[in-house]
């Protein structure tokens, strides 16, 4: 992404109700897998701004929570959130020791131009311990994509199937993957639709903050949408989620 939309990025992320839903799903899964531990280390690969690593230290202050991210600017908002265990470099070579994270968290990563989702995977595949998991959010659907793909500089969106191919590809195992945000699926799908056709000097991504009673109630509509689409593992949604394992063996 360019500078403009990490700085956005950093201005809603802590209130903009997609990314509070979305996180509140993610560190729920974090804290499942590491029940029963006092200690544990987490690697957001492909931190951004920190809203992620700000949800997990909220969520457990006793983990050590780690972060990288390949763009300069992404890593300096996020150190400006007192986070000091920060590293610049790419998902597809991470720099760290096999088998060091408990946890391995990557959010919306792979889908970025420069990414090889192949070797990003089996990066995360190699840095986590036996038995540690790896939490997956992705964008969902070539049809979805829009003038905010163009934005943001994202190259790929993804189904379950395909999700799924690259964990099994990767030599972890499959716990759940589900889409989510089903409820916006069609709203969402016209308004890409319509990006495509709109002509303009700069692509914009959608990123923008709602006034405060509609961000709420989405926050509400959201997490409604969350629960109810882990429950029926839905095949259709804006976004893919995924949660696998390294074998112990």
């Amino acid at each position: 992404m360019n500078d403009h939309e990490y700085a956005l990025m950093r201005q809603v992320e802590d209130s903009y109700w997609w990314y509070i839903v979305l996180r509140e799903s993610v560190a729920a899964e974090v804290a499942s897998h590491l029940s029963g531990k006092s200690e544990a280390c987490i690697l957001d690969a492909g931190c951004g701004t920190g809203g992620m690593m700000e949800a997990l230290r909220r969520e457990n202050k006793s983990w050590q929570i780690s972060g990288l991210d390949f763009s300069p600017q992404a890593i300096e908002h996020t150190r400006q959130r007192g986070f000091t265990n920060l590293t610049q470099g790419s998902v597809d070579a991470l720099p760290f020791a096999d088998a060091t994270f408990d946890v391995v968290v990557s959010l919306d990563v792979l889908y970025f131009e420069g990414v090889n989702e192949t070797k990003a995977m089996a990066e995360f595949q190699r840095v986590l311990k036996p038995g540690g998991a790896l939490v997956l959010n992705l964008p969902a659907f070539d049809i979805l994509r829009g003038e905010h793909d163009v934005a943001v500089k994202g190259v790929r969106r993804y189904t379950p199937a395909r999700v799924r191919d690259l964990v099994k590809q990767c030599g972890l195992e499959s716990e759940r993957v589900h889409c989510w945000n089903l409820w916006l699926f069609v709203p969402i799908l016209c308004w890409r639709l319509l990006s495509r056709l709109r002509q303009t000097a700069e692509a914009k991504s959608d990123l923008s903050t709602p006034p405060a009673f509609l961000n709420s109630m989405l926050i509400m509509l959201a997490r409604m949408d969350m629960a109810l689409c882990r429950v029926i593992s839905s095949p259709l949604g804006t976004s893919v989620q995924a949660v696998a394992r390294k074998p112990l063996a």
